[in-house]
């Protein structure tokens, strides 16, 4: 009685434990709406921008639009590959970091830009994209394979979890990072293009 018990209790694991890490259809519409949101808002800021305003910095330690863009370019596709390595980890019990509360937390620490931070190596930009038009179709055709991806996965998100620099997050939240990094180096853009010195718009036929 005791080994059929184990047995059936061995094959009920793995059952458990999916129920216990997939997405929620909450969790699923909130990470969607991040990577739609910071999609729309980044193509919108330098949808029109000019050579001339591409290339501008506003000091020589300042990043210009043309390496914000390729910074966000860049993380797409490596924050979702963290993710992705997550998924390798170990399968855990849901963490009780992994909450909606939490989720939204990570948001907004990423999303505030006073707290500075160096990018890595494999992000930083290094003059990639020549025009914005180069930088939004990579950029576009990253994120709607990471929406898509959004949409449909069943992957054990929430049971996978690593230590990070911002505390320790599952593979869901990595993907919230990903869409609010996005977020995140949009508002730099802004920035820069509220610069006094930033170069004026030009009108057809100037």
């Amino acid at each position: 009685m005791r080994t059929i018990l184990a047995i059936c209790m061995a094959a009920a694991a793995p059952l458990l434990a999916a129920g216990n890490g997939a997405m929620s259809d909450a969790e699923r519409s909130y990470l969607v709406e991040q990577m739609e949101k910071s999609k729309a808002d980044f193509l919108a800021s330098i949808s029109g921008v000019s050579a001339e305003q591409w290339k501008f910095k506003p000091a020589p330690e300042v990043w210009s639009v043309a390496e914000c863009a390729e910074h966000i370019v860049l993380a797409e596709g490596y924050l979702f590959n963290a993710s992705q390595g997550v998924l390798k980890s170990d399968q855990v019990d849901r963490p009780a970091t992994s909450n909606t509360e939490q989720d939204q937390k990570l948001a907004a620490m990423v999303g505030n830009r006073s707290a500075k931070a160096k990018a890595p190596e494999p992000i930083t930009p290094t003059g990639k994209f020549a025009s914005p038009e180069e930088a939004a179709a990579a950029f576009t055709a990253a994120r709607d394979k990471n929406i898509e991806y959004a949409k449909t996965t069943k992957d054990e998100l929430r049971a996978h979890v690593t230590k990070t620099a911002l505390g320790t997050m599952d593979a869901y939240q990595m993907l919230v990072l990903m869409a609010t990094h996005t977020g995140r180096h949009t508002q730099q853009i802004r920035e820069v293009q509220g610069n006094a010195n930033y170069p004026k718009a030009t009108t057809a036929g100037e």
